[in-house]
């Protein structure tokens, strides 16, 4: 499934040379990046063309904005704007400076066109992409200020910036999908872990079960206290194990929203009627399979681990309601004196 990317570096003075002279191409080798063929290098073009060097050029720009400075200013903001392989290096020339000159007017709406200092394509390595670099001054209350903060913002911003930025790109090429924001999701599957300790619970289910059958006995300390000591190890790894598969219906849940946005999206690639409609919908529609299979692969999973879920409540069913309570108190207690132990 092909990506639309934007990546931000935040620069200061000290990093912005190298930039120019990467961006710019004024090195006669590139030892550090062998993806630069050094002999397309005039298939490289720019959207817009640096006045001077860009250090030289931000200087310009603070100075005319009346910004105060610090010696660890961010004075530039780096952005990187490509989309996966697959899908940039099948464009078309003039569709791949259609696809840059879009994300060129998204961000003009979104910072001051005048504080851009360069937006240079590169098309000598192995992806088209392209560098665009600003000055990150903004208006404020009391006039100009220098603040890639304001501009960036936060994690939370920082994802507002992704969602915008596929919306727009999007809109041209339904295909793109727009990556899952970290804040909402950190897996984009099923953990593996859980069935590994799906496996480790699996081995004490016999253990278990003789324990709550000893539970209840009277007269037998020895095989009691035995018996409690198997269910207070195993009763809180059951629940942590039960909490954490109740979660697997997010990972179903964003598996079948993609799948509702895919399907959107080659609805409006058909309406749209255009001759570039087919290779649009062909694309989406290999993207339709893979989460169509992916989902499957997922429910099946799922599947496997709430059955042992339901095992596990019944065997918890089976112990008796008040060395149950006792159990509980005892994990409670043992989690407060943790809490403890570690403010010390």
């Amino acid at each position: 499934m092909p990506y639309a990317i934007l990546r931000f570096q935040k620069k200061k003075s000290g990093g912005v040379t190298a930039s120019y002279a990467h961006n710019e191409r004024k090195k006669e080798a590139y030892k550090s990046n062998p993806d630069i063929d050094t002999s397309r290098k005039e298939e490289n073009y720019h959207l817009v063309l640096p006045k001077q060097t860009y250090l030289r050029e931000a200087k310009r720009l603070i100075a005319l904005a009346g910004c105060r400075t610090r010696k660890d200013s961010t004075v530039m903001v780096e952005t990187l704007i490509t989309a996966s392989p697959e899908f940039m290096n099948t464009l078309p020339p003039s569709e791949q400076r259609e696809y840059f000159q879009r994300a060129l007017d998204f961000l003009s709406n979104k910072i001051d066109r005048n504080n851009i200092i360069s937006a240079t394509i590169h098309m000598d390595e192995k992806t088209p992409h392209m560098h665009l670099v600003f000055c990150p001054i903004v208006d404020g209350k009391n006039g100009k200020s220098l603040s890639a903060k304001a501009i960036l913002g936060n994690q939370a911003q920082l994802s507002k910036w992704q969602t915008e930025y596929h919306k727009v790109m999007s809109e041209r090429w339904p295909e793109l999908e727009r990556g899952t924001p970290s804040l909402i999701t950190k897996r984009k599957h099923i953990p593996q872990t859980l069935f590994k300790q799906a496996e480790r619970l699996d081995k004490q289910i016999a253990a278990v079960e003789t324990a709550i059958n000893d539970i209840g006995l009277v007269g037998t300390s020895k095989k009691k206290e035995a018996a409690v000591k198997v269910l207070h190890e195993w009763l809180p790894r059951a629940q942590y194990f039960t909490a954490k598969v109740n979660e697997v219906s997010g990972y179903i849940k964003e598996l079948e929203k993609k799948e509702a946005e895919t399907q959107d999206r080659i609805n409006r690639a058909e309406a749209r009627g255009e001759k570039s409609a087919d290779r649009t919908i062909a694309r989406l529609q290999a993207q339709m399979n893979e989460i169509k299979q992916m989902l499957r692969e997922e429910r099946n999973r799922s599947d496997k681990l709430r059955r042992q879920c339901r095992n596990q409540e019944s065997l918890i069913s089976r112990i008796p309601h008040e060395q149950r309570e006792k159990l509980v108190a005892q994990m409670k207690s043992q989690k407060e004196r943790s809490r403890e132990d570690d403010g010390r």
